[in-house]
């Protein structure tokens, strides 16, 4: 058994993924283990972003089990099973992956096994996701993000409301939010536009795309430091889906969208600067800007409005318009 250890181990240092261990292995380094990142006390997404903006490979699987919790979070930021559902779903992805590589759709080998679980599945990994999440009982017993995303009723239609609902603010502050123009954006300025929309244009399907107002003062008074990237996410289009889809979707993967990050996150930063810091409410740009941290913000133009938005907007908006 030693000679095989030995035999393993000459095998990862000659074929195994290079990754900084000193950054595992700071004072802190077991908090640093992303089963201890997603699951122990309060979910930290500031720490979880630093570590998937930075440039440290880490080892194989580590930042796609961060990128997973993190777009949890980002929908779901009270769960902790949303979050779990997920990581869970990105370690067997990364393990199937390690099977594809190690050609596991051709017979079985011992030789094939071990490629698959000790060079491209890693034993860091095996140590600090799959053992942390309990081994392979664990993924058969688990509930699939699914099944729990379906209990979370009319979520994903409050968040698709609130991105609107900022893109409203978004076209505000780009036409009126110059010198000499006392305009101040605010949620509530928003909700008139929808309001105009619902009760102004009976043909309008309003209800198939928007929630309630409630709902929506709900998730945003709740949930303020995902604003910004929630609404930065739906600027970005990767193939036919915008990038805030696919995370509603359960599908953020850090090897598929690793180089989106830095574009959306710089774009949530001008968010908070163009618009977020504008309006009344100080709580809203210190919670964004804690997740963020300081960097790099980008402009993006706002999204075009339809015929009937672009009548409510201009009803509501209509004395600014005028100077």
């Amino acid at each position: 058994m030693a000679d095989v250890i030995k035999a393993i181990d000459a095998l990862k240092r000659k074929y195994g993924a290079q990754y900084d261990r000193g950054q595992l292995q700071q004072n802190d380094a077991e908090h640093l283990w992303p089963m201890a990142l997603t699951r122990i006390g309060k979910y930290k997404p500031d720490v979880v972003l630093k570590l998937l903006l930075d440039d440290h490979e880490y080892y194989p699987g580590y930042k796609a089990i961060l990128a997973a919790g993190f777009g949890g979070w980002l929908i779901a930021p009270h769960s902790k099973e949303i979050r779990e559902a997920l990581v869970a779903q990105a370690a067997v992805m990364h393990m199937d992956k390690a099977e594809i590589l190690a050609g596991f759709d051709t017979p079985f080998t011992v030789e094939k096994d071990i490629a698959a679980r000790y060079l491209f599945t890693g034993t860091e990994f095996l140590v600090e996701v799959y053992d942390c999440l309990g081994g392979y009982r664990a993924f058969g017993e688990a509930p699939s993000f699914d099944e729990l995303w379906d209990a979370f009723d009319s979520v994903e239609k409050t968040i698709n409301t609130a991105a609107r609902a900022i893109a409203y603010l978004h076209h505000a502050a780009d036409r009126f939010g110059k010198p000499g123009i006392p305009f101040v954006p605010s949620l509530n300025k928003a909700v008139l536009v929808l309001d105009q929309l619902k009760d102004k244009n009976p043909s309008y399907p309003y209800k198939e795309k928007f929630v309630s107002r409630s709902l929506l003062h709900e998730r945003w008074s709740q949930n303020k430091q995902t604003l910004a990237l929630l609404y930065a996410a739906s600027s970005i289009r990767i193939n036919r889906k915008t990038l805030l889809q696919i995370i509603l979707e359960g599908l953020l993967s850090y090897d598929d969208h690793k180089d989106y990050l830095q574009m959306w996150v710089s774009r949530a930063r001008y968010v908070s600067s163009h618009i977020f810091e504008r309006m009344n409410d100080p709580e809203l740009g210190t919670k964004t800007l804690r997740i963020l941290g300081e960097g790099k913000a980008v402009s993006f133009p706002p999204p075009k409005l339809d015929d009937e938005e672009l009548k409510s907007f201009s009803t509501i908006f209509r004395n600014f318009i005028k100077r």
